[in-house]
């Protein structure tokens, strides 16, 4: 029996590498037993379809901010909310008392504890605590889409409440529950920016070292106002025995929740932000190593001191939400359009394909499915955009019901309910070459419920609106169940997949993440709505299986 299955693979390895008439090749090689294994081609027209996307999930590293507007798919804005992460025992140096020496005769960092132009002592219920010179803020982007010489301005926010570890944020995320923009102490700061800053010298630009970034400088007040309560709720830990204070990331997020980006001026270019980092700033005094005293500038009376500063940054470790908004008018008449379908992203529009599950199984009862091909075709893309959004490199094929506990969960693609595919520029598609598994999944979901039904057992069917909103209905009958579940449809997503760097080579790589393709791109692909009612616009879903007429 081994060598039957050794020509089910070969008869079709030699489809997908042969033309429809080689479906008999090397049969006659095999003893005349064997040779009652037939292998067939079929192919089932699949319909298709844009859908509007909803909210998705969006917690990922990356930070979106800026505008744009194209000419088919109206506007995109981006703003992120981000908590800052607080390192395992921050330490802030403790203030001068006369000897800045340990138990251990080791001399330790001090702030400076008297009063000058260019600090603010912080008291706390009536004791100085230490200083502040200022706090600023860097955001920190390696790439961004669209104008490299537009001008743009973002305003950084400070959250009134912190973004909760164990909610699922999605993209529709309202920052204004987190944050009163029009509180006059909620503002940070503000910048003008450019994606390429040409203040910056080319040489320095063009240093490996070299990462992109906008910085803002808090006003003194607000400077003084945010550093100051971070050092006091630092000064109210257990105290170190060099006079130094610890505090966790709890203590932190009770005094500073974390920020909100938001642009606000500017159409023409998105920032994409790896990291949002503050700097809490002091000055501190230099001390003799030896004697732990006060250290005098050179041939002077004034006391040497230097500025040391304390970092809080966004991190994988805490919540990260991106706030995108489409234009919805736009997206919908695209939508809307029946001789084509699109995939935007971010969170724009998907493609839904719904697959002939039934009629293959009736077509094919007494086959083994071998191998299901399915391909999308998509249309040449405009290039005489300045600053065109690209086509999507890699698509997750998943079944519908699945589309968003997949990326709550951060789950990887497994070749049964989910697939992953890259675009292939030479022929203008994306080939899922083996979706069998996926179709019997979706054949013995039917088959149990048919036969819950049979028993006499009523059936409960989640049913997700396009808002996202998820209400629960009891079914009677298969039909019902099909009707309602969405049992047979499938979702194109483009994403983003992560694979180990620790592997040697590529083809070893192991996939660790796959999230949403959260950066501008479109694709416009062959196929549509019509195909409910003229063929022309229908997709092909090629089958190959076998039968055996000995069994």
């Amino acid at each position: 029996m081994k060598i039957k299955y050794v020509l089910i693979t070969l008869f079709t390895l030699a489809f997908w590498g042969c033309d429809d008439n080689t479906a008999g090749l090397g049969l006659g090689m095999f003893p005349g037993s064997d040779q009652n294994i037939k292998g067939n081609l079929s192919t089932f027209d699949v319909t298709t379809k844009s859908i509007p996307t909803g909210q998705i999930y969006a917690r990922t590293n990356i930070g979106y901010v800026g505008k744009y507007t194209d000419e088919t798919f109206g506007s995109y804005e981006a703003g992120f909310l981000t908590a800052l992460n607080c390192p395992e025992q921050m330490t802030f140096p403790g203030v001068y008392d006369g000897n800045a020496l340990n138990d251990k005769g080791n001399a330790y960092n001090v702030m400076v504890k008297d009063a000058s132009d260019d600090i603010q002592l912080i008291e706390d219920n009536g004791e100085v605590v230490g200083n502040i010179y200022t706090v600023e803020l860097y955001l920190w982007y390696e790439s961004y889409f669209g104008d490299s010489v537009n001008a743009c301005r973002l305003s950084v926010y400070e959250l009134d409440q912190k973004l909760d570890e164990d909610r699922k944020y999605y993209t529709d995320i309202n920052p204004e529950e987190f944050c009163d923009i029009n509180a006059p102490d909620n503002l940070l700061g503000s910048k003008v920016y450019t994606a390429v800053d040409y203040s910056i010298s080319d040489s320095t630009r063009n240093l490996d070292s070299y990462v992109p970034y906008v910085h803002i400088e808090l006003d003194k007040n607000t400077a003084y106002k945010v550093g100051g309560e971070i050092l006091k709720a630092a000064r109210r830990a257990p105290l170190n025995s060099d006079g130094s204070s610890s505090f966790d990331f709890d203590q932190f997020s009770d005094v500073f929740p974390g920020v909100y980006v938001k642009s606000d001026y500017g159409d023409g270019t998105i920032l994409y932000v790896f990291q949002v980092q503050m700097n809490v700033v002091y000055k501190c005094y230099a001390v003799d190593e030896t004697t732990g005293e006060k250290l005098k500038k050179n041939n002077s009376s004034a006391d040497s001191t230097y500025y040391g500063y304390r970092s809080f940054a966004s991190t994988r470790e805490v919540v990260q939400a991106n706030q995108l908004i489409n234009d919805e008018n736009k997206i919908n008449e695209l939508i809307n359009e029946e001789t084509n379908t699109y995939i935007k992203s971010p969170a724009g529009i998907f493609t839904e394909a719904t697959l002939p599950v039934n009629e293959i199984k009736e077509e094919l009862q007494y086959d083994s499915l071998n191998a299901v091909k399915l391909t999308f075709s998509n249309y040449n893309q405009e290039s005489d955009r300045e600053f065109g959004m690209s086509i999507p490199s890699t698509l997750m094929l998943i079944r519908k019901k699945y589309k968003n506990t997949f990326f709550e969960n951060n789950q990887l693609t497994d070749n049964v309910t989910s697939y992953l595919t890259s675009h292939s520029s030479t022929t203008n598609q994306y080939t899922f070459s083996n979706i069998t598994n996926l179709i019997n999944d979706c054949y013995a979901e039917r088959e149990n419920v048919r036969k819950q039904l049979e028993d006499g057992n009523a059936v409960t069917v989640d049913v997700t609106d396009e808002n996202g909103i998820t209400t629960s209905t009891t079914v009677n009958s298969i039909e019902e169940w099909e009707e309602k579940s969405e049992w047979d449809k499938i979702v194109l997503i483009p994403v983003v997949v992560t694979y180990d760097s620790s592997s040697s080579t590529s083809s070893s790589s192991q996939i660790i993440s796959v999230r949403h393709d959260l950066q501008p791109g479109y694709v416009r692909l062959k196929g549509g709505s019509r195909g409910e009612t003229d063929s022309q616009y229908r997709l092909k879903l090629e089958v190959v299986s076998t039968s055996f007429d000995n069994y």
